[in-house]
């Protein structure tokens, strides 16, 4: 998902196993909050990794 604009997407229980999100655009901490994901699930800085994506690892 590098290079996508994610802008005003809707990311409840998105299943972000493994994505690599790092080149995203315009993702926010809610709609990560909002998706599920891993640890192999890389991010950009801009945002950090929820708490609750441990119970998906």
């Amino acid at each position: 998902m590098r290079g996508a604009d994610l802008i005003g997407a809707d990311l409840r229980d998105t299943d972000l196993t493994d994505a690599d999100l790092t080149g995203a655009f315009f993702l926010t901490q809610p709609q990560v909050n909002a998706a599920r994901g891993s640890a192999g699930t890389r991010l950009p800085g801009s945002v950090t990794r929820p708490g609750h994506w441990t119970a998906w690892v």
